[in-house]
């Protein structure tokens, strides 16, 4: 079985469309199938105009010379096409709707009536043709394909073409935050027996599909913090403002001999501070550890100096809520600082992005919470 899989994401190979594809592919080749993938961002694609031309004048010729011409032929020959996209505006990428569009030569202008329907025939007599849909959408709720679903479900609804299945992965981004892989393992061995089923009955079984139905995000409310801390990071957006002194109501916290408990710890993050790394960063980082006695420090962030202390402070930026175990083996690189907090290990209140800048700002350390 040969299968070919059309790439429509911007990012091509760097996207998380690209892990689903590749890992259904894999499956493909499991069962003894030939795979090929095309990224449409290295294709040049002229829009559709309209024209007809290639129903009247120039039957089954289009009138643009570009890559469509390399690509209708190998879209024939495949046994089954995987259409894969991320989820823009509920839809598909621009990218893959042009190169959709421009299969338009492949039929016949003719309305006829086949089984219950009335359709566009297939100009060429290639047999059955089967899709199967791959998507991604940063959403972690499942129900923002169901636009998409639908139109795939309509436009493979006539006798000469079947629905294989459709992958649509929910907090996509999941699959690529580092240290989530063995996480999300399930979905990808999912994804994989998809493949080798595809080869071996032509469809996705329903206990597969039924996985794939999931969202890789249990937890919405801590994915969207994820995500949210993220956009603000590259963004650049500034911390909340504190607004008491950074160094108010603490008490100085001196470096210890070693490293026992989360109060040695921040005890010695100050050496490691990356004061380019915080440029003009002014924040104070609660820590509430919830067995470890007293409990309660925090590192103070100003004019390029980062200083620990013990106590609670008035206004801090950001507050760590986690028990010490866990904390210490985020901060010694033994835990995965996403996988913890996405798994409900520790939480965190107010502005997210210093979750995600931690590893940065204390770059000396193996570390990065987030």
């Amino acid at each position: 079985m040969n299968v070919l899989a059309i790439n429509g994401s911007p990012r091509g190979q760097n996207g998380n469309t690209d892990i689903l594809v590749q890992a259904f592919l894999s499956g493909v080749r499991l069962a003894g199938g030939s795979t090929n993938t095309v990224y449409l961002h290295d294709k040049t694609i002229h829009y559709c105009t309209g024209c007809f031309a290639c129903w009247t004048r120039t039957p089954g010729v289009c009138i643009h010379q570009d890559d469509m011409i390399e690509l209708l032929p190998m879209l024939r020959q495949a046994d089954i096409a995987v259409i894969a996209s991320p989820l823009y505006g509920n839809m598909l990428t621009g990218q893959m709707k042009t190169f959709l569009d421009r299969t338009l030569p492949l039929s016949n202008p003719a309305i006829v009536e086949i089984g219950d329907e009335f359709v566009h025939p297939p100009r060429y007599d290639d047999g059955v043709f089967r899709v199967l849909l791959i998507c991604n959408a940063g959403f972690p709720e499942t129900h923002h394909f169901e636009g998409l679903k639908k139109t795939f479900e309509i436009s493979t609804s006539g006798p000469r073409s079947q629905l294989a299945g459709m992958i649509c992965c929910a907090a996509g981004p999941m699959l690529s935050i580092p240290g989530m892989q063995d996480a999300n393992r399930w979905y990808l061995d999912a994804v994989i027996q998809a493949g080798k089923q595809v080869v071996e009955s032509g469809f996705i079984a329903a206990e597969t599909q039924s996985l794939l139905d999931r969202s890789l995000a249990d937890k919405p409310g801590e994915y969207a913090n994820l995500v949210n801390a993220y956009w603000e990071r590259i963004s650049d957006s500034p911390s909340s403002p504190i607004k008491s002194s950074p160094v108010e109501g603490g008490i100085p916290i001196a470096p210890s001999q070693g490293v026992q408990s989360v109060r040695d710890l921040l005890s010695h993050l100050p050496d490691s501070f990356s004061a380019d790394a915080a440029g003009k960063l002014a924040a104070v980082i609660q820590f509430a550890i919830s067995d470890e006695e007293p409990g309660a420090y925090y590192l103070a962030i100003h004019d390029g100096i980062c200083s620990a202390f013990e106590g609670v402070h008035a206004s801090p930026t950001m507050t760590i809520h986690s028990p010490a175990q866990v904390w210490m083996d985020v901060c010694m690189g033994r835990l995965d600082g996403a996988g913890a907090y996405m798994a409900g290990k520790y939480r965190a209140t107010g502005d997210m992005s210093l979750l995600m800048r931690f590893g940065s700002l204390f770059s000396e350390r193996r570390n990065a919470p987030a």
